[in-house]
């Protein structure tokens, strides 16, 4: 399992309906082959700092990817656009435009600690 987390800022005043946009859109189909599957998806907020966490399984450009074509993740990142502030603006329109989102709003993981057979298969 891997996580990944960006980060971005919204407009004082419109963290409601951020809240809102963000807890009510459709999920995507979380299989993407044999190999690479979406497992969980977290949103968190703190006034207009927002944090966004994918949990999944496989290669993440095919995650990223998938997630790009599906039309509940299109509409909710263009209507996430009316909210952002300047500097986090970003065009997930295309693919340059999406990589360099990421590029800027990807975080870095300081660590997973995971106990000791947490999530292991019982045999039985």
């Amino acid at each position: 399992m891997q996580r990944y987390a960006v980060t971005f800022r919204v407009r004082p005043g419109t963290e409601d309906a951020v809240a809102q946009l963000l807890a009510s859109y459709d999920p995507p189909n979380p299989e993407i082959d044999a190999e690479t599957r979406l497992l969980s998806t977290s949103v968190f907020m703190k006034d207009q700092q927002i944090v966004r966490m994918i949990e999944f399984e496989g290669d993440f450009r095919k995650i990223m990817a998938h997630l790009s074509q599906d039309p509940s993740i299109q509409y909710v990142e263009r209507e996430l656009d009316k909210y952002l502030i300047e500097e986090d603006r970003r065009d997930m329109s295309n693919p340059q435009g999406a990589r360099e989102f990421f590029a800027r709003a990807l975080m870095r993981t300081v660590t997973t600690r995971v106990p000791e057979g947490y999530g292991a298969v019982k045999q039985s």
